[in-house]
């Protein structure tokens, strides 16, 4: 078995620490040639002592030239924008794109042209441009595998194309207020909605998981990736995050993707595939465990049905909530708004943009820069 080449965009986040995880324990079988990070150069000086690659990209200038102090010879450092556009070009067997948000687009768009395979674990890239990003792909021959859980999982599920598909249903945990009244959440500050109940996430993800907003974006994703109407994806509460997706077929039979939730099943999924690794821990039926679901509330989660009736109108409409929400996330966290103006101003920007067809990336960063600057007008009334 050849070793094959591997890039790590976002290599300090957890994604990125999780992919690493996993070629830790292949090392015969994975090698790491590029790391690329925003500004943590003090994770990404311990990856570079253990890993070992051949070039290094830093975002962030001031941090680029602090990391360039401490490089040793045989290291490429890559610095800023302009560096990063040079690290994408690199040729790899698979890349790992981990980098969060819109600002993974260029380089998602730019290093497709290069590697043979892209593991994709960021949904914004898709939800926005996901016809830019299957065009460039199917342009150059490059394999796209989904990263997400739950996309992952339906990958895997709708491998066998003879059975007849009826429906496919993504599971959400409901996040931290699961169980609590719509009139608690006014109260609710970052910490309590940081304390995920399943899954150690990023600091955005982990808000967005609990108002919904990212299962709206992975059942936009779905229809991207598996070409499935709307009308067949559903969502379910699954509290446990045990089974990650399921599929329903015209006897109605259903299959289920299941194992523990920890990100390394799906990127040793995504990196192996067609082969299949161990990464992660097991079920262990010996302890003995159930399963719920239940219906999504959508009093609760009004977010989801915003983010789902805005993708139906396949228009600009997700470029612009997806910065609003992104924006509000960042007010929030810093605590100059609450909890529940995150509805507010998604909810209005929902209702209130200039509806436009979506053509080029310049289309994508222009409405993106549009709502980004109209969404901190209207936060800072708030405030």
């Amino acid at each position: 078995m050849a070793m094959k080449k591997i890039l790590i965009f976002g290599s300090s986040g957890s994604v990125g620490k999780s992919a690493l995880s996993v070629i830790r324990g292949a090392p015969k079988e994975f090698k790491v040639v590029g790391l690329c990070a925003n500004q943590d150069i003090k994770t990404l000086k311990e990856q570079i002592k253990e890993f070992k690659p051949k070039y290094v990209c830093v975002k962030d200038e001031a941090a680029a030239k602090n990391l360039q102090k401490t490089l040793k010879g045989g290291v490429k450092l890559f610095k800023g924008e302009n560096g990063l556009k040079e690290f994408s070009s690199l040729g790899a067997d698979i890349s790992v794109m981990a980098i969060s948000g819109i600002s993974c687009l260029v380089p998602l768009l730019t290093n497709i042209k290069y590697v043979k395979r892209v593991a994709l674990a960021n949904k914004e890239s898709v939800v926005v441009a996901g016809k830019l990003v299957f065009q460039e792909a199917r342009r150059h021959n490059t394999e796209i595998l989904p990263v997400d859980s739950e996309i992952n999982a339906l990958f895997q599920l709708l491998n066998d194309k003879d059975k007849q598909l009826q429906k496919v249903y993504l599971t959400a945990s409901g996040g931290p207020f699961f169980d609590y009244d719509k009139k608690d959440l006014k109260r609710v500050g970052p910490r309590e909605v940081l304390s995920h109940p399943t899954w150690n996430m990023g600091r955005r993800i982990t808000v967005d998981s609990a108002t919904l907003v990212n299962k709206g974006f992975e059942v936009i994703e779905t229809q991207r990736f598996f070409n499935i109407g709307f009308e067949r994806i559903e969502v379910v509460i699954h509290r446990e995050s045990a089974i990650h997706a399921l599929v329903e077929y015209e006897d109605n039979t259903m299959f289920a993707c299941l194992y523990p939730p920890d990100m390394k099943m799906p990127i040793s999924f995504s990196l192996c595939y067609p082969r299949r690794a161990k990464a992660a821990k097991g079920v262990n039926f010996a302890k003995g465990f159930s399963f719920s679901f239940a219906p999504v509330d959508y009093k609760k989660y009004p977010l989801l049905k915003i983010v789902l009736d805005t993708a139906r109108r396949e228009d600009n409409g997700l470029c612009v909530l997806n910065a609003c929400d992104e924006v509000a996330i960042q007010y929030f966290l810093e605590k100059k708004i609450k909890f529940s103006d995150i509805q507010k101003v998604m909810k209005h920007f929902s209702q209130h943009y200039p509806s436009r067809k979506i053509k080029s990336i310049e289309d994508v960063f222009f409405w993106d820069k549009w709502a980004r600057d109209k969404a901190k007008v209207y936060l800072e009334k708030l405030c």
